[in-house]
Order: C-alpha cells, then sequence, then structure tokens
C-alpha cells in the first residue's frame, strides 16, 4: 500500500524581498492516504503559526506551505537528482 510523507515550509514574501521558503520539521510519520496527510497538514500549520504569534507573522509576513507526497514519489525525485 502507497504511503505519503509531508513536507512542510515556513516562508515569508515581502515587497522588498522574493518569496523565501525553509523547510521546517514535521513528525517523521507516514501516513496511509492524502487525506490523512493534508489533515495533518493543516493542523501543524495551525500550531506553527499560533505558536510564532500574531506579532511576528505580520512583522514578517510569515505563512506555511506543505505537500503530501507518496513515498515512491520523493525516492524517484531523490534518484534523478
Amino acid at each position: 500500500m502507497e504511503k505519503f510523507i509531508i513536507l512542510m515550509w515556513l516562508c515569508t514574501a515581502t515587497t522588498s524581498t522574493p518569496l523565501n521558503c525553509k523547510q521546517i520539521k514535521t513528525d517523521r510519520v507516514k501516513f496511509v492516504d492524502q487525506y490523512s496527510c493534508t489533515v495533518y497538514g493543516y493542523s501543524h500549520s495551525l500550531r506553527v503559526i499560533r505558536d510564532l504569534g500574531k506579532e511576528k507573522i505580520n512583522q514578517h509576513n510569515l505563512f506555511t506551505k506543505f505537500l503530501c507526497a507518496s513515498e515512491q514519489y520523493i525516492k524517484k525525485v531523490e534518484t534523478n537528482a
């Protein structure tokens, strides 16, 4: 059965700098489907945003983005890199 993993980034976008994203840590979980991974992604994003706080989020225009990808896709990308 196909398993999914999550990749997540914290990004900033300002008028003076282009989009800048850094990968952030997530729990090392293998999800059984796209749905479970996506639900986790949104709940983890909310935690990250709340932990950073309103002032920091607003000051740096921070946001999160994430990708749920199948393990097969990740392995294929790694071997082609």
